[in-house]
């Protein structure tokens, strides 16, 4: 008899643990194109019914598709329309298995964050690109270690257009913000999550204190500052401010070298995010989910350094923040051929419960973005 780890069912006593012993009973059989005969279990505790497909990523598809080859063309510049091309297969068939994806590389890096025993500064900084149109410029402020570049968390903010405009600029934008409704302080939202959750991860002891690099910008100083963490610190609780002008060269020796680091790697490796480009989001809830995949891919799966070695160096940007070498190992495992991540079970932070659900606004949606209910369980 087959051994599952957790009853499916969100509202059953063995969701979150289950017995060692083999609990699952046999309950038939049904038959799919896509997958042949496959068997049906029923839980004794709730007598809810599922099979194996439904611990699968696989689950409720029909049509599979080589999801460690969709990963791979994600991470290298290769736009969703070139992916749907080459795979032949529609565009909303390849975001529906980048969706999957991304929601178990957020469970899975939120089950490696609480092992991590690493201790680092951290650089926050906002990455600029735009969404739905240049009128509507996006702000992703991402936390990252300073010497090991892996990245803990980031949020999002939709502002409007700054600059200098020409006049038939100036009144299309006017008309295009009478339509749309953009949230009030959004930046400063953004990046007061941002930090709020870096102190969660890494809150400030007696012989580390929390040292956070950002560059100059007044409005960093200002959330910090207003920060009760910050206001009330104590001898074993301190939060240091480092600033950096933006404008130095962006070497390995630039306090800030982590946040410049990985704002190439964004405009390099994901289209949408190119300069000068056509392929922009259209959607911010799944571009988000899309930037998600990368950033978890980009802290487990690539090299912290490339090239010759001297000395022995961590294979990945986690093992070098301090992540187990065997979690890392159980990431990659589990990315595109593991347990499908349950929304119930896994311990997310508020920016990345809004990235699973999707719930970033996109400017002028207004109607809620389409979450299939095996997500939410």
């Amino acid at each position: 008899m087959q051994i599952f780890p957790f009853c499916p069912n969100p509202h059953c006593v063995w969701h979150l643990k289950a017995p060692a012993h083999p609990w699952a009973r046999p309950k038939g059989f049904y038959t799919t194109k896509a997958f042949g005969r496959i068997r049906r279990y029923q839980c004794p505790a709730c007598h809810t019914t599922f099979s194996s497909q439904t611990f699968s990523l696989a689950y409720y598809v029909k049509r599979p598709l080589p999801l460690a080859d969709i990963l791979a063309r994600l991470s290298s510049g290769e736009s969703l329309r070139a992916m749907s091309r080459n795979l032949s297969v529609s565009l909303s068939l390849l975001s529906n298995r980048i969706e999957r994806l991304a929601r178990q590389a957020l469970a899975l890096h939120a089950t490696c964050l609480a092992g991590r025993i690493g201790y680092d500064d951290i650089c926050i900084d906002g990455f600029v690109s735009f969404d739905t149109s240049q009128y509507f410029p996006s702000e992703i402020p991402i936390a990252l270690t300073a010497h090991s570049q892996f990245i803990l968390d980031f949020s999002h903010a939709s502002r409007k257009r700054s600059g200098s405009m020409t006049p038939s600029q100036k009144a299309k934008a006017g008309m295009l913000y009478r339509r749309t409704c953009l949230e009030r302080g959004a930046l400063s939202r953004s990046f007061r999550e941002t930090l709020l959750q870096a102190l969660t991860l890494q809150p400030p002891t007696l012989h580390h204190p929390f040292v956070l690099i950002t560059d100059e910008k007044p409005d960093y100083q200002r959330i910090l500052y207003a920060l009760p963490a910050f206001r009330h610190q104590t001898e074993t609780h301190r939060i240091v401010h480092w600033t950096v002008n933006s404008k130095l060269p962006r070497t390995l020796s630039n306090p800030l070298f982590a946040s410049n680091y990985i704002d190439r790697e964004l405009r390099k490796d994901l289209a949408h995010h190119h300069r000068q480009t056509v392929c922009f989001n259209r959607n911010v809830a799944q571009g988000m989910l899309r930037l998600s995949l990368y950033l978890c891919a980009h802290n487990y799966c690539k090299p912290f350094r490339i090239g010759v070695r001297k000395v022995q160096q961590p294979q990945s940007h986690a093992e070098a923040a301090g992540v187990p070498a065997s979690m890392v190992s159980y990431f990659v495992e589990n990315l595109t051929d593991g347990i499908r991540a349950f929304f119930s079970r896994s311990k997310l932070s508020v920016m990345m419960q809004r990235t699973w659900e999707k719930r970033w606004p996109t400017p002028g949606k207004t109607t809620p973005e389409y979450v299939p209910k095996y997500a939410r369980a």
